[in-house]
């Protein structure tokens, strides 16, 4: 049998595992890829612990490199999938370039993405608690809170400062709330300032109770932890908006504060969304062996599929949860079909019973059911160490967290405030004589003013195949035209002198053009005036 190419796109748990499963599996039978935007795996369990200080950043992740040997890694975006052709359409490499990977067995392991779209002012104001960096994000701003606070003169905006609110009560919003309450209480002998009475940390849940995966004894017992380390928890309560200064609740009620952390709202990768397969509740659907129905060469699993645990789902308990525990299995169980499918065999469909859940309550405290058993309190937070401490991939990590852990029993967490440096959203760009500033079939990054020096353009009009020459000086721009139209750059541009541009990001060139309705006209009158009426036209999704 000659050598199959399997390709998966996607880094989590499912991805990974998948990946790992198929290599122990085939051997050298096979080329297995893996493609993913981060050369990272994230462990997800541990980013509340991130974001309290509990752990560093880099004992959350692993190289996907060192993760997954004799295994091919692309840091590539995915951009389209054509399933006729059996090629992927990615994005790589300093130029950004479309690059086509072809595939023999294709698996769709991208998860999915935050959306608070549906509540106005969350998408720009509140923080998620998704990726590393939403984790290292909250540290840093509840730090920098502290901090503000410690010297703030107006007691309106003192109280806003130490107002933090978290949205979601399964979880992931449980154990940040606890985790941010104790980084928050271990830091405040370092703000002489700041009286433990001025903290305000509220836990907001729409239902009737917190922890809705747990028995409600338990969901009980982890409220009152919570209550007795002073965080207010809200149930059957919503968030209806916010914006920098304040949140509302579905109450009516304004909560004024500087801090929302969202770990609600979930939608599909945007990129799954434009493949055109059949999709429900924003997942991608799937029969019982985690393969796309009508597509015998493409699989789904993890967070992005809807994998169907019996002959005739209908309600959502029906279906494999979106936890690191089911894509672990679901990974190793397509890893197997897929040998399967190449060597003529019977699939073997996806069945798997949890073992139990455990929520980290913070202060030493957890809740856990394992196997019907119900623990709660200090060895349950002992079981929920010990449980992803096995977990974590190689003893390195394995080691650094565990010292962490013990080391943080004794002494205070690091509230250094360590800022990457803003990127800001222009910026002067040198170029030398005879420097492409972008050619050909490139995605378009950003629109160009001439601050000093020339460029000339070289494209040919796709209508009539004329070829176009112009010229650029100081004062004028290019760029604009394919940002405001089509999605790659038709033609080349390259730098006649040493010159320098003013150079804009693509999303915030959209924004602000957008923003100025004048300045929208302008830019489309100019494309019409320069390019033709056809290139004015925005390009249809």
């Amino acid at each position: 049998m000659a050598k199959k190419k399997i390709v998966i796109i996607g880094g989590g748990f499912a991805g990974v595992f998948a990946a790992k499963e198929l290599r122990r599996k085939m051997g050298k039978d096979a080329d297995i890829e893996l493609i993913n935007k981060d050369n990272y795996f994230v462990f997800q369990p541990l980013l509340p612990e991130v974001a309290g200080g509990g752990i560093n950043s880099s004992d959350a992740i692993t190289s996907l490199r060192l993760l997954l040997k004799n295994i091919q890694v692309r840091l590539a975006e995915v951009i389209d999938v054509n399933f006729d052709e059996k090629v992927i359409t990615v994005l790589q490499g300093t130029k950004r370039m479309p690059v086509e990977v072809s595939y023999d067995q294709l698996v769709l392991a991208m998860g999915q993405t935050a959306d608070l779209s549906r509540f106005p002012g969350m998408t720009e104001h509140a923080l998620t608690m998704k990726y590393m960096g939403d984790a290292f994000t909250l540290r840093n701003h509840v730090i920098r809170c502290l901090e503000h606070a410690d010297v703030a003169q107006v007691p309106e905006i003192k109280k806003r400062l130490l107002t933090f609110l978290v949205v979601g009560a399964g979880f992931s919003g449980v154990e940040t709330v606890g985790e941010v309450k104790h980084l928050i209480d271990k830091s405040l002998k370092f703000f002489p300032n700041i009286s433990p009475d001025e903290i305000n940390v509220k836990l907001i849940e729409f239902a009737d109770r917190i922890l809705l995966e747990l028995p409600a004894s338990l969901g009980e017992y982890a409220q009152k932890q919570l209550e007795k380390h002073n965080i207010e928890v809200l149930t059957g309560v919503g968030v209806n908006s916010a914006t920098g200064t304040s949140a509302e609740l579905s109450t009516g009620e304004i909560i004024q504060t500087k801090t929302v952390v969202a770990t609600i709202g979930t939608g599909p990768n945007p990129l799954v969304e434009k493949l055109g397969l059949e999709m429900q509740w924003g997942k991608i659907k799937v029969d019982r062996c985690m393969r796309v129905p009508g597509k015998e060469d493409v699989w789904a699993l993890g967070d992005a599929a809807l994998i169907p645990l019996s002959d005739t789902p209908t309600e959502r308990h029906d279906f494999a949860p979106p936890t690191a525990q089911f894509a672990v299995r679901e990974g190793k169980q397509l890893g197997l079909n897929i040998r399967r499918v190449l060597n003529g065999w019977e699939l073997k469909e996806f069945a798997y019973v949890s073992q139990g859940s455990m929520a980290s309550l913070g202060a030493s405290k957890a809740v856990a059911e394992v196997n019907g058993i119900k623990l709660k309190g200090f060895m349950a937070w002992v079981l929920w160490r010990s449980f992803y401490l096995s977990f974590l991939p190689g003893f390195v990590t394995k080691m650094r967290v565990f010292l962490n852990w013990t080391l943080h029993s004794f002494v205070p967490r690091n509230i250094s405030l360590i800022e990457p440096p803003t990127k800001a959203a222009t910026k002067y760009v040198h170029f030398r004589k005879g420097d492409v500033v972008f050619d050909r079939g490139m995605i378009a990054d950003g629109f160009y003013t001439v601050i000093e020096g020339g460029f000339e353009l070289d494209f040919k009009d796709a209508e009539t195949g004329k070829h176009i020459h112009r010229e650029y000086g100081p004062g004028q721009h290019f760029g604009e035209r394919i940002i405001l139209g089509r999605d790659k750059r038709t033609g080349k541009v390259k730098a006649t002198e040493d010159s320098v541009c003013l150079w804009v990001a693509r999303d915030d060139f959209k924004r602000f053009a957008k923003g100025f309705p004048m300045l929208d006209e302008y830019f489309k009158g100019y494309i019409a005036e320069k390019f033709g009426e056809e290139a004015a036209r925005p390009k249809k999704d």
